[in-house]
């Protein structure tokens, strides 16, 4: 069946306040998954402090072994940074979100950091990309886990949550931030053309620190002849890497090409698996074809937020026509996208 859907048409994943934030189906794994993910990816930085020691010890030089402490600082930093970023602390697993509504004027925004105001009077500043500002104009609610200055955010259609801070006043400078024009079409969708763009981003920053990595490998390769046997393999996959990701910015730069939506019922035939690295979620179902034939449909890597929307509202929302095979999937008016087999 081809709708043309409108933000209230289109039903979503939403966090419940009726139970603990870690009881929640997928939210609680996936906060799981991703603590455990951000603790084991800081043991690369011990790899790179043990490398860097053996440099200096074998005579490498001050150079290079400076330059892999202060990698290895970096990739540190950052796991650090994901974890307070994203990942609330234990005791708030226990507690439950509350929702708030947004009042006429009560959002606003100044550059990336947005405001909220509260009941109390008091107002929430959150950082955000341009597609979750979009999708509070749109949508004008948010849920707040946590009951200090500092909360945790959860959206609309979201699995993810952001760190934010309670202050008496908005941000300094801050504009109303009024609702995006919505369309029914996957290529003129507002909020999916900002999350594109903002993956597209991601995916060139993640391309620009492979080239980086590489470029060091080979450094490490011709001061430090030893360890040649590691080197060249693990340049040789980076660069891969690197390369892959550079191809799916420019995808992800570009319009999705459909004009519609097709929206199709979805029935899993079990629950949502999580996979045990990167945070992604696998499941699979039955779905039915405009013309009544049943076919199944694979997610293997899917965007918790996709596989929680699926199971939450029991649809499929393809990007234009269905066809065997992979084709493109999402959820209208929402920074939710993902590949799904069809068949």
């Amino acid at each position: 069946m081809q709708i043309v859907p409108v933000p209230e048409r289109v039903p979503a994943f939403e966090l419940d306040p009726a139970m603990p934030s870690g009881a929640l189906p997928i939210f609680g794994e996936y906060l799981d998954r991703i603590g455990r993910n951000t603790a084991s990816q800081r043991l690369l930085s011990v790899f790179f402090l043990v490398f860097a020691a053996a440099q200096f010890c074998t005579g490498a030089g001050w150079a290079l072994s400076l330059s892999t402490l202060a990698l290895a600082g970096s990739v540190e930093a950052w796991w650090l940074y994901r974890a307070y970023v994203w990942v609330p602390e234990t005791r708030l697993k226990r507690e439950a979100f509350r929702q708030v509504d947004i009042t006429d004027g009560g959002l606003v925004a100044a550059g990336r950091t947005v405001g909220i105001r509260l009941p109390d009077g008091r107002w929430l500043r959150v950082r955000l990309d341009e597609a979750y500002r979009l999708l509070l104009a749109g949508h004008r609610r948010v849920w707040l886990l946590g009951r200090g200055p500092k909360v945790f955010v959860g959206f609309s259609g979201v699995v993810r949550v952001r760190r934010a801070r309670i202050f008496d006043a908005p941000p300094a400078g801050a504009a109303a931030v009024s609702a995006p024009v919505w369309s029914g079409s996957p290529r003129l969708d507002p909020v999916l053309t900002a999350h594109r763009r903002q993956l597209a981003r991601e995916l060139r920053a993640t391309a620009a620190v492979l080239l980086v990595l590489a470029g060091f490998a080979l450094w490490a390769l011709l001061d430090f002849p030893a360890v040649g046997w590691l080197a060249w393999p693990f340049a040789a996959g980076v660069l891969l890497n690197a390369l892959a990701a550079a191809l799916r910015s420019f995808a992800h730069a570009r319009p999705l090409p459909a004009e519609h939506w097709t929206e199709l019922r979805a029935v899993l035939d079990g629950p949502v698996r999580m996979s045990r690295r990167g945070g992604a979620a696998r499941l699979s179902g039955l779905t039915m074809l405009a013309d009544g034939t049943v076919v199944g449909f694979r997610l293997p890597k899917a965007d918790p937020s996709m596989a929680a929307n699926i199971a939450a509202t029991g649809r499929l929302w393809i990007v234009g026509v269905p066809r065997p095979g992979s084709v493109k999937t999402g959820v209208p008016g929402y920074p939710v996208l993902g590949t799904v087999r069809l068949g």
